[in-house]
């Protein structure tokens, strides 16, 4: 719901103006956030002591906004980042308790999230074959050849690199956790792989349980682990956001 933030100049501290209106859709301007009474009391008291210091107005970048927790989790701490146009601030969002009115910090540095660890999803993979009643051409130890060569592959991508090696990522129901459709070349290696492999009609199989399964959410797009950190003030202004 806010977009807009007021900064005290003087004291470096910041509170949300309040949104008279949401989008069209009536989609919450910055997703996760919510006022109730007491942050409105509590925007009266920091109206009251920086009364008469300089203030300016920062703009949100909803898509900083980062927590570890769910938005509908009532106790949670929050990131994002917001502008006055010419200088970016990191800010910290703790809510402690539903009732409890939300404290905001700006905080030196810079948030930056990266990839930790890229998974395989064998398990649904498995299902995912079981369930398919043309798989008897694939008996069990050729399921588990084809995911060993997947699995092969996919551990040769680094997890800085993976943004290289996919076509498009979709967020989980976790904020730490994200799925990603592998891109065409690193899929033709795979099935390279499996034409060494397995005989032309089970390979046959493979390209259409491929084709039927890599978007990302479904059984054959990675799974990736995240983690945010916040980068110290001296070595964030040598890094694109």
């Amino acid at each position: 719901m806010i977009d807009r933030m007021i900064r005290c100049v003087k004291c470096n501290q910041v509170f949300p103006i309040l949104p008279s209106f949401e989008d069209v859709d009536g989609i919450p301007l910055l997703p996760g956030i919510e006022l109730s009474d007491e942050d409105l009391a509590y925007r009266k008291d920091f109206d009251r002591s920086h009364r008469s210091h300089l203030r300016e107005e920062l703009q949100v970048d909803p898509g900083t906004f980062f927590s570890e927790k769910p938005s509908y989790e009532p106790n949670r701490i929050s990131y994002f980042e917001a502008t006055n146009g010419q200088q970016k601030f990191l800010i910290k969002r703790t809510k402690s308790g539903f009732s409890r009115p939300a404290c905001y910090e700006i905080l030196p540095g810079k948030m930056r999230i990266s990839n930790v660890d890229i998974l395989t999803q064998d398990e649904e993979i498995r299902r995912q074959i079981s369930a398919d009643p043309d798989a008897y051409i694939l008996p069990g130890e050729k399921v588990q050849k084809f995911i060993a060569l997947f699995r092969e592959e996919i551990g040769s991508i680094l997890p800085h690199n993976l943004f290289e090696e996919v076509e498009m990522v979709l967020e989980g129901d976790a904020p730490l956790i994200a799925y990603a459709a592998l891109n065409n070349v690193r899929w033709e290696k795979i099935i390279a792989k499996c034409a060494q492999e397995f005989e032309s009609s089970a390979l046959e199989w493979i390209r259409k349980f491929i084709q039927e399964n890599h978007q990302p959410g479904e059984v054959l797009s990675l799974l990736i682990h995240r983690k945010m950190s916040i980068l110290p003030q001296e070595s964030s202004a040598s890094l694109s956001h």
